[in-house]
């Protein structure tokens, strides 16, 4: 808040390790952390890691063993939902659901952040 009682937005900043293959090999900032957090989220299944609160990660889980058009219903609204519980995360457009076996979809999207736009492939088993 400023001296006139204003409310000034702040952008916090997104610098965090960078992780390869399970190892942290140096840092990164801006859209590269922004990337690696969507990648994380995508791979995070909510509610069941206790270091994360009942925000971060996915519900896709909940898909398995549902028949495909419920799945191809769910998945945009599951995955939306999931990546804009990122304050980086503007808006989530989802461009394509393919399915591409019997029980596999891959769903393409744009993401944007506030370092600016991000394609995204995702890859969704049920």
């Amino acid at each position: 808040m400023d001296n006139q009682g204003d409310v000034i937005e702040v952008t916090a900043p997104s610098l965090t390790y960078r992780v390869i293959n399970g190892r942290i090999v140096g840092m990164i900032d801006g859209q590269d952390a922004a990337r690696q957090a969507i990648d994380k989220i995508l791979r995070t299944e909510r509610f069941v890691w206790p270091i994360y609160d009942d925000q971060y990660g996915n519900d896709l889980a909940e898909l398995l063993g549902k028949e495909m058009p419920y799945v191809k219903a769910e998945v945009r609204r599951m995955l939306v939902e999931a990546l804009k519980a990122d304050d980086r995360v503007n808006d989530v457009q989802i461009n394509k659901i393919e399915q591409t076996g019997s029980d596999e979809l891959s769903v393409f999207a744009t993401v944007t952040t506030q370092f600016g736009l991000l394609n995204i492939e995702s890859e969704v088993t049920t």
